[in-house]
C-alpha cells in the first residue's frame, strides 16, 4: 500500500512532465526493491506546487503499511535511494519522508480499473 506524493517547486514542473513516465518507473522499481509491496497496490502521484516553496525543490512523502520486515534501515534506505535519484536526475533539493502506518490505523478503499477492480 505505498503511496508515494511528489510535490514539485513550479520551476521543475515542466522538465518533470516531459520524463514523468520514467520517473514514476524508477521511483517504482526504488518502492518495489526496499518495500517489496503486494504488486498493484503502488501509488505514484506528481502534484504541482501552486506558489513560492518554502524549503526543497522536490518534497517526496511515502506512507506506506508498518510492517516488521521492514526495518527503520529499510525504510531509511528507501528514502536515500529516492532522495540521490531525484536529486541526481534534476539537479536540485529534495526532502523525503517515507512514513511507515501502523495497519490498524488504516482505513483504505480503491473503486476503479486501476485498483483492479
Amino acid at each position: 500500500m505505498p503511496i508515494l506524493t511528489l510535490t514539485v517547486s513550479p520551476a521543475l514542473v515542466e522538465p518533470l512532465t516531459l520524463v514523468a513516465d520514467d520517473v514514476a518507473d524508477h521511483l517504482l522499481g526504488i518502492i518495489r526493491e526496499h518495500l517489496a509491496p503486494r504488486a498493484g497496490t503502488e501509488q505514484i502521484m506528481f502534484v504541482p506546487a501552486l506558489g513560492v516553496v518554502r524549503g526543497c525543490a522536490l518534497l517526496a512523502k511515502l506512507e506506506h503499511r508498518a510492517s516488521e520486515s521492514r526495518s527503520m534501515e529499510i525504510r531509511k534506505a528507501c528514502a536515500d535511494a529516492i532522495a540521490h535519484y531525484l536529486a541526481q536526475k534534476f539537479a536540485t533539493s529534495v526532502r523525503v519522508r517515507l512514513i511507515a502506518l501502523d495497519p490498524q490505523n488504516i482505513g483504505a478503499s480503491d473503486i476503479g480499473v486501476e485498483a483492479g477492480l
